[in-house]
């Protein structure tokens, strides 16, 4: 059966994007797209639950720095494709909790980074894991995004945000603990940064197709993103 949390070795936020009801009475796909944190390691046990689920790629968003301190276990795993798409923003701090939806949108126009990793997904023959490195924030955006895509409800896709937080808060707590330094919004995805951000998109583009193809895809192109999304296959396990 179809699972949405991924349990894998060395992560704590992997989830499947499929089973959202989604436009003209379809649903997303399981094993179409995977939404992590930075997988570190791949176990054995890994790497077969991984090739199960359909999972071909990956695509990390991080930026040039992290991946030197922390490499993503899929650069050096020859039996899936790994592709670098690093937003411009990096990890910057939002600086405040207000600051977190315009950096939101900020990752949005970031035009030639977006455009790539649609294209990517698109393209790829099988299940496409996307990170970052808590799986939250860059990671959210690009999900918000795959999930208007497919005609998924803005109240779903609020609801797949904000379970990041709840997958990492023992992690967060703890590093709260050790640096009380940081700020209180420090590892959150509540649900107001995502809706303030989606409210911000649609007043700006309207709708998810003006968006795409401000980004420059093309109708081919995103109808073939589309159906990554939401077609059935005979290798579906409910098909």
């Amino acid at each position: 059966m179809p699972i949405r949390r991924i349990l894998l070795s060395s992560t704590l936020n992997t989830r499947d994007l499929g089973g959202y009801p989604a436009a003209d009475g379809r649903a997303t796909q399981f094993g179409r797209i995977i939404r992590s944190d930075a997988p570190l390691a791949l176990t054995s046990d890994d790497r077969i639950l991984l090739k199960q689920l359909g999972v071909t790629a990956a695509i990390d968003f991080r930026s040039d720095r992290e991946i030197v301190s922390d490499v993503s276990a899929f650069e050096q795993a020859p039996d899936f494709d790994y592709y670098h798409c690093p937003f411009a923003i990096g990890n910057r701090d939002p600086g405040s909790k207000e600051g977190v939806p315009p950096l939101y949108a900020e990752i949005m126009t970031d035009i030639p980074v977006m455009q790539r990793i649609m294209r990517i997904i698109a393209g790829q023959r099988g299940g496409v894991l996307i990170h970052c490195a808590a799986g939250k924030d860059r990671t959210g955006v690009v999900s918000a995004l795959l999930l208007l895509t497919a005609g998924v409800s803005v109240s779903d896709i609020l609801s797949d945000y904000q379970v990041s937080y709840t997958y990492l808060r023992l992690k967060i707590r703890k590093g709260l603990k050790e640096h009380p330094e940081r700020p209180s919004y420090y590892g959150r995805s509540d649900m107001e940064y995502m809706e303030k951000t989606l409210d911000h998109f649609f007043e700006t583009y309207g709708n998810v197709t003006n968006y795409l193809q401000t980004i420059d895809l093309n109708p081919v192109e995103i109808s073939a993103l589309r159906e990554k999304l939401l077609s059935r296959s005979a290798e579906d396990p409910l098909a």
